[in-house]
């Protein structure tokens, strides 16, 4: 079954704003969630000393949260962007095209997710003198993470979404 032009359209435009603003604001809260999640359920702190804590260094020397959630949130503006121009610019006329696209997409955005929340916790739960390098070194890694994920999406998407019948 076929779904008219009109409505592939819609979803196809729904799905790329979602993916863009979500990618964006996404990378850029991810730390500072993550960072307010270990110290509540790690470390046990209530929420509002937690808060607190956060605010105390976020641009507090040493720490500087802001910095750390500026080098996360690069590599996803990037992904963001690539959501913009990759999905954005699907033909709706073809859209096994789109449906593609947007498995390798969404393979890649969740890789990169989940390298990037797995060193955050890991940083946070095990800290290091050095621990805080992983940082500097996260946005490399995502980025190269990039299109390994889209690659892999693609070829899922080769075996899940079968051609349309004639």
């Amino acid at each position: 079954m076929t779904m008219p032009p009109c409505t592939t359209t819609s979803r196809l435009r729904l799905l790329t704003r979602v993916g863009v603003w979500g990618s964006a604001v996404g990378g850029l809260v991810l730390p500072w969630a993550i960072m307010l999640a270990v110290d509540h359920f790690v470390r046990h702190l209530p929420l509002d000393q937690t808060w607190q804590s956060f605010r105390l260094h976020l641009f507090a020397p040493g720490y500087n949260l802001f910095l750390v959630g500026i080098l996360t949130a690069v590599p996803f503006i990037v992904s963001a962007l690539v959501i913009l121009l990759h999905l954005g610019t699907a033909p709706v006329q073809a859209p096994l095209i789109a449906r593609r696209r947007t498995l390798g997409l969404a393979c890649a955005s969740f890789g990169m997710l989940a390298v990037a929340g797995w060193t955050h916790v890991d940083v946070l739960i095990h800290p290091d003198a050095q621990g805080a390098l992983a940082y500097f070194f996260l946005p490399i890694v995502l980025l190269l993470l990039l299109p390994v994920g889209y690659a892999v999406g693609r070829l899922a998407a080769r075996v899940l979404v079968p051609p349309p019948t004639l």
